[in-house]
């Protein structure tokens, strides 16, 4: 794997010769032309190319207290002269003391591998104190696909989380909706949305209304808690994060988190599962089953937040938790067969995705679920709606997922619209994802059916790291052919379904003659790659 990675970083020198980089989409503490922003703000850019290997080498920020003065001979306020670095995310601020009201404009151009220069980019501008601006925010991503009803599904869940977060946007507080409403979006909000500053700034109020207890309400403003509200103040931070690559936020708040896992902890000793705050027996499933599931699934992902809150410590405090909760889980809910006691969709899809199984429970309870499913058809509510069509695809179930919600009714097509649907479609049917936190490193890794329920997938996303791009058409007799765009300084993991016999090629060449890609490993079944920044089109037959 070493060989690979320094391999393939050679590529850049070897390939990249064509035009500079370009600068584009210019961000202070992830948001365009900010106001409210403190005295230590944090500078982003995105880069622009097409062609392979293109990563930044050096950067030249200049700020000023005009445009004016925007030049390097008078910038006032922060000339950083030309710094040796890659880095282009969440700069911290390094020029002169910044003061309360100040407008600030700052602009930046990069030397690229070969050390050519850009141009500079276009003024950007953030103004210090003031009221914080949390303007609408902007689209930043796209699906389509030959399925009439999955672009349905897509353009309903667009308009919905539209409507919400503009109105959040507009400073209602309470249009995102409850917690576990919140929850159930986020990730479908940041991956369609420009929408890191406005669940920062949701977490900011659930912050401030801790109550004495610790515990978070269902929203901002009330007094009231409860198990998937509560826990979502962790549940949504996690993918900030992750997309954000903001790793200063999860320091910032971790020992709120803290003390809401003791918390939690105080209330459940023994880890029973309890039914306490606002959910009670639903979906199949009591409230107690469905506290502890989620007790399970916030615990993996405060356990993961600990890594950037440089917390390692408490990563193995909680893993001790995680452990308490599966013996408990096991010992409560698993029969003697590996199946679960509470027999409802809903529970069992819950209990896949919470870090409460063993391998094998998860084959038989996967098996169940899957049995459920062909005899009743789709019986979920809002939970199971959420977790549903993932689970299916991370147990390689992806016809049935298909199947499933193409062939809809009008009333559960609301319930998977109003439950994150569309985050569902770009990470797992489109196959975008981040494989380090902030799209440093990217995966694209479409699970694409094996009949002909959906012949081609086209989506884009804009990350923190710059445009992602996917489109994948099934070719005749089982050929695949997949256009992918990767930013420039970043690398990409990608995984794509290959039968045995068939051959993988790039941009017309054997991947052994492409450049700035390679094979990992190929099985009869599939083929994983590393590639470099730009364009690829990938053929498969």
């Amino acid at each position: 794997m070493k060989q690979v990675f320094l391999a393939v970083l050679l590529f850049s020198a070897l390939f990249a010769t064509g035009a500079p980089l370009q600068v584009d989409r210019l961000r202070v503490n992830l948001q365009a032309n900010p106001t409210g922003v403190t005295d230590t703000p944090k500078l982003s850019w995105k880069l622009v190319s097409n062609e392979k290997g293109k990563h930044q080498r050096s950067y030249h920020i200049l700020a000023a207290s005009s445009l004016k003065k925007l030049t390097v001979e008078t910038a006032d306020l922060w000339n950083s002269k030309v710094a040796n670095s890659a880095n282009k995310h969440l700069i911290s601020w390094k020029g002169k003391k910044l003061k309360k009201n100040q407008k600030v404009f700052w602009k930046v151009q990069v030397w690229d591998e070969s050390n050519a220069v850009s141009k500079w980019s276009k003024p950007a501008s953030f103004v210090v104190g003031g009221i914080k601006s949390t303007p609408k925010p902007t689209r930043v991503s796209h699906f389509e696909s030959s399925s009439p009803e999955l672009n349905k599904l897509y353009t309903g869940s667009i308009t919905e989380l539209g409507k919400r977060i503009n109105l959040f946007s507009a400073k209602n507080p309470l249009a995102l909706g409850s917690g576990a409403e919140v929850h159930r979006s986020a990730r479908a909000l940041l991956y369609h949305f420009d929408s890191a500053p406005h669940l920062s700034e949701w977490l900011d109020l659930m912050d401030r209304s801790v109550n004495d207890h610790d515990f978070f309400p269902i929203h901002p403003g009330t007094k009231k808690v409860g198990p998937i509200s509560s826990d979502a103040a962790i549940i949504v931070h996690h993918p900030v994060w992750w997309m954000s690559g903001d790793s200063a936020f999860p320091k910032a708040r971790w020992t709120i988190y803290e003390k809401y896992m003791i918390a939690r902890e105080k209330l459940d000793p023994k880890f029973k599962g309890k039914k306490w705050g606002e959910v009670g027996d639903t979906e199949g499933a009591t409230a107690a089953f469905i506290d502890l599931c989620y007790l399970g699934f916030t615990t993996r992902l405060v356990r993961e937040l600990a890594v950037p809150a440089a917390q390692p410590l408490n990563a193995i405090r909680f893993q001790d938790f995680a452990s308490r909760i599966k013996n408990s889980f096991q010992a409560q809910y698993i029969d003697e067969n590996g199946s679960l006691k509470v027999n409802s969709q809903t529970a069992q899809v819950l209990a896949l995705r919470s870090a409460v199984l063993t391998p094998e429970q998860k084959k038989t309870v996967t098996a169940d679920l899957m049995k459920s499913l062909t005899s009743e058809g789709l019986k979920v509510g809002p939970i199971g709606a959420h977790f549903l069509p993932g689970v299916l695809s991370l147990t390689n179930n992806q016809n049935t997922a298909i199947k499933l919600l193409t062939s809809l009714k009008e009333a559960d097509r609301k319930q998977f619209i109003d439950n994150g649907i569309s985050e569902w479609l770009m990470s797992f049917v489109a196959g975008i994802d981040a494989s380090i936190a902030g799209f440093a490193q990217v995966t694209i890794a479409p699970r694409i059916p094996s009949d002909d329920s959906l012949k081609w997938v086209k989506a884009h996303y804009e990350s923190q790291g710059g445009k992602i791009a996917v489109h994948w058409q099934k070719l005749p007799e089982g050929g695949l052919k997949v256009d992918i765009t990767i930013p420039p300084s970043t690398f990409a993991r990608i995984y794509l379904p290959v039968k045995k016999g068939q051959t993988i090629t790039a941009d017309g060449k054997t991947i052994k003659d492409a450049p700035a890609i390679d094979i990992l490993k190929q099985s009869d079944t599939n083929v994983s790659l590393i590639s470099q920044s730009g364009q690829y089109s990938l053929l498969i037959k």
